[in-house]
């Protein structure tokens, strides 16, 4: 089967670093990836293999987004993150594929990022010939870009997570409503959001993003007992149902380059 061939070349134990140049059945690989343009400006890298959507997506999510100082901003290695991983929780195997269903980047940290790395793999080839496709149809003009492993189906609730982080950096009208609505919350249902957030292991820097993707479409099982949520959320689904009519995902075809398509 194709999941297990996927399977089989992933295999990465013990914190082996990924290869630096495609394997030999890459062309495979490459048919299990499908981008859609979900949202004006906003694309959504669809892959149904839980590890290979967290391998093309970990080192721009960590430096966008990472809790720890050491890789958010910063060029790391994959070496360095896989320790710094299986030391945070504590397992002896690298669990951050079963620990991550979505994902959710904007251009700025892919392409700042993309400047920094010190250790190119094949994961990061990848990801240059996603990037590459989409700036051929945006232009200059800004995009977002999240993983999520299906395009549409009968649980829309990642997809609307992940696209409420892409209108909170692409449309500044969403993200003046929704900054409104986080002002106006209870400090302790904000406070304990935080808390929520920073167990998760977000960064400080993406908070707000982050509270109100919760409250606009659905929270995380265990923000469910903080008292008063179940008011908080009102608002944030009144607003986030006025640009939902907008999510149509459309495929385009991806442009892998001659490294990557043979």
């Amino acid at each position: 089967m194709i999941r297990d061939i996927i399977k089989k070349t992933l295999l990465e134990a013990r914190g082996e670093q990924p290869p630096k140049t495609p394997p030999k059945n890459i062309k495979k690989i490459l048919d299990q990836i499908e981008l859609f343009e979900v949202y004006p400006k906003i694309f959504a890298l669809v892959i149904k293999d839980d590890k290979l959507r967290a391998r093309v997506f970990l080192r721009y999510q960590e430096f966008y987004e990472s809790d720890s100082d050491s890789f958010r901003g910063k060029g790391f290695k994959w070496k360095d993150y896989i320790d710094f991983y299986k030391e945070k929780t504590k397992k002896d195997y690298f669990s951050y594929h079963e620990d991550f269903a979505g994902y959710n980047v904007p251009c700025t940290s892919i392409e700042s990022c993309m400047e920094k790395i010190p250790d190119l793999n094949v994961y990061d080839m990848i990801m240059f010939s996603i990037v590459d496709t989409i700036k051929s149809m945006v232009g200059s003009d800004d995009y977002y870009l999240i993983g999520i492993d299906q395009s549409n189906g009968d649980d829309p609730s990642l997809i609307y997570h992940e696209v409420a982080h892409g209108l909170w950096f692409s449309n500044q009208s969403y993200k003046l409503k929704m900054s409104k609505l986080i002002n106006n919350l209870q400090p302790e249902v904000k406070l304990n959001m935080i808390k929520k957030l920073q167990g998760y292991g977000y960064g400080d820097n993406v908070y707000s993003d982050e509270i109100q993707a919760y409250l606009a479409t659905g929270l995380a099982s265990d923000m469910k007992w903080i008292r008063g949520i179940k008011e908080a959320i009102i608002p944030f689904k009144e607003t986030f149902s006025k640009y939902t009519s907008k999510i149509k995902p459309v495929k385009k075809t991806i442009n892998w380059s001659t490294d990557l398509d043979k």
